[in-house]
């Protein structure tokens, strides 16, 4: 099977590949939902409750209890309904969520799932895209590797399906966006200007990206403007029945192992973050391994994106020295623009070196659900560099955005009016 894609056919196919570039935002609106959730009429929501939040221990941490910062990595599926009893393949998107009552500061950091890492397998160690530690040992091996590559505790972690992504916004009665052009995508058209979107066209509205001048860069806009969009009508809405049609439809496509009994708790001390959120991005280097295309963290942006995350979370920065950074400062010719070709060790793995694939069976138990499935992990989509950039703005009508170019040394901040 050849594992190889050019640019050209990922152009081509990319309508039977649209899922991967939305989740970004519907994750960022789980995180959201894992603070909102709570509130007086807690008991009136427990049932809906149930089917997202772990059950498996009662017991409330410390850190929540006392209001401090805490994180959560998102992982984005695309395998059907969630707990069938196995993983079903690798993770689409892995976003790093902070929650920092204290700053009232939410922050969304998004790692490459192209990302090359060093695993431990049952067999050994190989070198994979951080995306197929789902495959090989679940959502605890998932974030034990993003925790390991940033050199960040990582508290929680939530595990959502796409197909909760258009019910979400119904149940918050669509969103309104203000677009700077006129498209048309899968059908529909988009008028300049502002208008009222549905879950449907939200979806779509948010994954068109070679008709946009600014092509990639323009499509996480408009995933900004959706996400800012949607934490305006959560913050908007009192009622608990829009709270549990959200959480019933989430019931097949959310699972965390936040415990169930903590959810007052959130919203009780970490409601005060959904005033601002931060968007941060990873931004990975192209790079070949034996034919099949991946993304390298370099130690500078590995730190970088580590010192944002851990000031986050109040944590002092230390330098992070790990396998990721020795790797990459043996290479002696890769640069990752003239020279993709990156070099692994002779000891690589006990497969073919850098292909991303294992053949081991793996079976994890957490949360209360069980993962188990052959651990073959391809990952075939070849990452492109995210653009990163800055900027600040207020929601204070339909949400809107700047089609100003692409900077690469900070994120975004939304502030949200209250």
């Amino acid at each position: 099977m050849d594992h190889q894609e050019t640019r050209a056919s990922r152009r081509n196919n990319h309508h039977n590949k649209p899922k991967r570039h939305w989740i970004r935002w519907v994750v960022a609106i789980v995180a959201l939902l894992l603070v909102a959730a709570g509130g007086y009429e807690y008991y009136k929501i427990h049932s809906a409750a149930e089917g997202v939040f772990s059950s498996g221990s009662s017991k409330v941490s410390k850190k929540l209890k006392e209001g401090k910062p805490v994180s959560v990595l998102l992982m984005g599926l695309d395998t059907g309904a969630i707990g069938r009893g196995n993983s079903g393949g690798n993770t689409d998107t892995l976003e790093l969520i902070t929650v920092n009552p204290k700053k009232k500061t939410i922050t969304m950091t998004s790692v490459p799932r192209d990302t090359l890492v060093k695993l431990k397998t049952s067999k050994g160690t190989d070198y994979v895209k951080i995306n197929a530690a789902y495959s090989i040992g679940g959502p605890k091996k998932t974030q034990k590797a993003v925790s390991e590559l940033l050199h960040v505790p990582i508290d929680y972690y939530a595990i959502v399906n796409m197909g909760v992504l258009e019910k979400v916004v119904n149940a918050v009665g669509g969103v309104t966006v203000n677009n700077p052009f006129k498209f048309t995508y899968e059908g529909h058209t988009f008028k300049k200007g502002k208008q009222h979107l549905n879950g449907t066209n939200a979806l779509k509205y948010s994954r068109m990206r070679y008709d946009d001048p600014n092509n990639d860069y323009g499509r996480q806009k408009r995933q900004q403007q959706i996400i800012k969009a949607v934490i305006k009508e959560l913050k908007s809405s009192s009622s608990v029945t829009a709270i549990n049609t959200i959480l019933d439809a989430a019931k097949k496509g959310i699972r965390t192992n936040v415990p169930i009994n903590a959810v007052a708790t959130l919203y009780a001390n970490y409601h005060a973050a959904m005033k601002t959120v931060k968007t941060y991005h990873f931004k990975g280097m192209d790079a070949t391994i034996d034919g099949t295309s991946f993304q390298i963290a370099a130690p500078k942006e590995i730190n970088r994106v580590s010192k944002l995350v851990r000031h986050a979370l109040g944590l002092k920065f230390t330098k992070v020295t790990n396998r990721e950074t020795k790797l990459y400062n043996m290479q002696t010719n890769y640069d990752g623009y003239n020279n993709v070709d990156f070099v692994l060790p002779n000891e690589s793995s006990y497969n073919d070196a850098g292909s991303g694939t294992s053949s081991s069976t793996s079976t994890t138990t957490t949360g209360g659900y069980t993962y188990s499935s052959p651990s073959t992990s391809y990952g075939t989509t070849s990452g492109s560099t995210a653009s990163n950039y800055s900027g600040t703005g207020t929601t204070t009508g339909a949400a809107g955005y700047s089609s100003s170019s692409a900077t690469a040394t900070s994120g975004e901040t939304v502030t949200s009016s209250q």
